[in-house]
């Protein structure tokens, strides 16, 4: 999520930001599932037989999610600078007043927004990435099936 200053139409913009972060939440939540989905078989595999486990994705995870924790909680910290810093400006009008809680709100509403963009990239490539290697897996141990069908059948044709 890009950080715009407000323009004119302030009041605009932060439904539109309401509306973008709604929606970046929605894509992250649905895409939790397909990551959990590939992760958990792959860390139960990696616990049974840990020489054989997937360890640079069980790396990856750990590196990637502390990365997007870290940009979030910057993220928020500079919101919540910029929300402070808007709070001690002195109001002498009303206009100025009304502006200001604008500007906060604007602040308020975008931090959620941008704390959430890191991890929405994080989860959502992670879904995208994990399901093309699932698809992988599929099709090999679906080769791998049907040459052990072809060997149980010739196997057992040659023992009759």
């Amino acid at each position: 999520m890009t950080r715009r200053a407000p323009s004119p139409f302030l009041w605009f913009d932060i439904w539109i930001e309401g509306c973008t972060t709604s929606l970046r939440m929605f894509e992250t939540m649905a895409a939790v599932p397909a990551v959990l989905n590939a992760r958990v078989p792959m860390i139960g595999a990696a616990a049974f037989d840990p020489l054989h486990g997937n360890w640079p994705e069980i790396h990856r995870m750990v590196a990637e999610k502390t990365e997007a924790f870290v940009k979030a909680s910057l993220s928020l910290t500079r919101d919540m600078q910029a929300i402070q810093s808007e709070m001690l400006q002195s109001n002498l009008s009303a206009r100025s007043a009304a502006l200001s809680t604008a500007r906060i709100q604007y602040h308020a509403i975008g931090a959620a927004g941008r704390a959430l963009a890191p991890l929405h990239a994080a989860v959502t490539g992670n879904a995208r990435r994990l399901q093309a290697w699932r698809l992988t897996m599929d099709n090999a141990q679906a080769g791998q099936t049907t040459q052990l069908r072809s060997f149980e059948r010739a196997w057992s044709s040659l023992r009759s």
